[in-house]
């Protein structure tokens, strides 16, 4: 399955699973480092790492300081969340997601 997603230039189709396998790696490496100290550099190293990953993409890539959580806005008004500590995932239309939060649906 692939998510579409758009750095106003090209679309992109990406593979779901490549994006979580990626998302994972990055969580795993922060906690990694921050057991050893220094959360801030560690920190840094993680989002240099989303940034290589996503590329122009990157704006596109939202997520909590501690690297667990996740949402990714596709191209065509979907939002891909993620919860790197229990991997799961879900899409969401986006309208579907803001009734959601702010309790219309």
């Amino acid at each position: 399955m692939t998510f579409r997603m758009d750095d106003g230039i090209s679309p992109r189709d990406l593979k779901i699973e490549a994006i979580l396998e990626g998302l994972r790696g990055i969580r795993k490496m922060y906690l990694e480092c921050v057991s050893r100290g220094k959360p801030a550099v560690c920190y840094a190293k993680a989002a240099g790492e989303l940034i290589s990953m996503f590329g122009s993409l990157m704006p596109n890539v939202w997520h909590d300081q501690e690297l667990r959580f996740y949402i990714l806005r596709g191209a065509d008004g979907a939002l891909l969340f993620y919860d790197a500590e229990a991997d799961r995932y879900a899409l969401v239309d986006i309208g579907k997601a803001v009734s959601s939060v702010l309790g219309h649906g």
